[in-house]
């Protein structure tokens, strides 16, 4: 397991002193962010760093939110497929959500500009197909 960086030191300070890992901890996305700059540090490389010692940090507005992996198993899954295995069930979208938070953390500004005029431009049918695409493609061999 790789060695933590001073960022990352403090992040896991804090959050721990906030009562992770059994509370998922929010903490300002503007004070990390500003603090990975003044250390010349990719805010992605340690939230990336952060994973190989469980600590999984999503970015959500103006937070980046931490928790346990075992935190992000509590959650009910919401899906019927055991009832109806004949339908496509929906992904957790906790986990869809972390997904896309992650693939869109390496993205530009501009890019992540023109995908939400994208989307935006879409009918619900249209996003509806790409949610149920999506999960077919990716979460076909999860139960």
């Amino acid at each position: 397991m790789a060695e933590l960086s001073a960022v990352e030191n403090s992040i896991k300070h804090c959050i721990e002193k906030n009562g992770f890992p059994e509370k998922s901890v929010r903490l300002p996305f503007k004070s990390i962010h500003e603090s990975c700059k003044n250390h010349r540090i990719a805010l992605k490389e340690v939230l990336a760093n952060l994973i190989q010692h469980k600590i999984f940090g999503t970015i959500q507005g103006d937070f980046i939110e931490f928790r346990a992996r075992e935190t992000l198993k509590e959650k009910p899954n919401t899906s019927n497929h055991e009832n109806n295995p004949s339908k496509v069930s929906a992904p957790n979208m906790e986990d869809l959500k972390e997904m896309a938070q992650s693939y869109m953390s390496k993205m530009t500004p501009d890019q992540i500009q023109e995908m939400g005029k994208t989307v935006s431009n879409m009918s619900e049918e249209e996003r509806g197909n790409i949610l149920k695409n999506f999960s077919t493609q990716f979460f076909k061999n999860k139960p």
